[in-house]
């Protein structure tokens, strides 16, 4: 699949003058409670490619990340006393289409909205560390990892905002929801039982910065030979 994507990149990118291409980069985060500061994060770099005002693919490379809150269990007594402590996180890395569609883009230097449906693949790991404290005051650790693919859907819509009279620059404000499930790798964890959340169908909001390498054309002067 990666060698699939980086194919079609080289061939759009050698096209027609009529095709315009634009790298992009930006990020992103994900509302979701389970969550430290009840969210995770994600950076992305991708490709635009113009083939028509109202449609514009992308080819992304994007990376979530994220950690899950603590849990904890005591027994209770005189004094309260820790017995178990889970510290667990998650990482995504993630190879994306999106045959996106501008709606009433004039190539005037005006926004426009665009639909980012998206399919996506996604190699996640999730890492954990189950720690037992012992009545004599020691602890064990067990370290646990668990690796996943994921074939998902998920559909953004933005507002993008030119910053160049060309709109070879712009930047996109964007609300995402993701079908990208990083609980279920977190679940198959070994101690996960009776830890467990689902992260599947999550909102979240981007910004993307498009720019565009186009040089400005400048005449060509001609020096005149002086007379003999």
């Amino acid at each position: 699949m990666k060698n699939l994507i980086l194919f079609v990149l080289l061939f759009f990118s050698g096209g027609t003058k009529a095709q315009i291409v634009r790298p992009f980069i930006g990020g992103s985060a994900y509302l979701q409670w389970d969550f430290e500061k009840s969210s995770y994060a994600g950076v992305n770099v991708g490709t635009e490619f113009k083939i028509k005002p109202y449609f514009m693919p992308e080819f992304e490379c994007s990376y979530f990340f994220g950690s899950i809150e603590d849990a904890s269990k005591y027994k209770f007594g005189t004094p309260i006393i820790q017995t178990e402590l889970y510290i667990r996180s998650v990482a995504a890395l993630n190879f994306s289409f999106c045959p996106k569609i501008a709606i009433v883009n004039k190539n005037d230097g005006a926004s426009y909205l665009v639909i980012l449906p998206r399919y996506t693949i996604s190699n996640i790991e999730a890492k954990g560390n189950f720690v037992e404290f012992n009545e004599n005051g020691t602890s064990t650790n067990n370290l646990e990892f668990e690796k996943s693919t994921q074939h998902t859907f998920g559909l953004g819509v933005g507002l993008d905002i030119p910053l160049s009279g060309d709109n070879s620059n712009s930047i996109c404000l964007i609300l995402y929801y993701s079908g990208v499930n990083l609980g279920k790798a977190i679940n198959n964890l070994e101690h996960s039982s009776g830890y467990e959340f689902n992260s599947n169908g999550v909102l979240g909001v981007g910004l993307n910065y498009y720019f565009s390498f186009k040089k400005s054309s400048k005449p060509i002067k001609y020096k005149i030979p002086e007379p003999l």
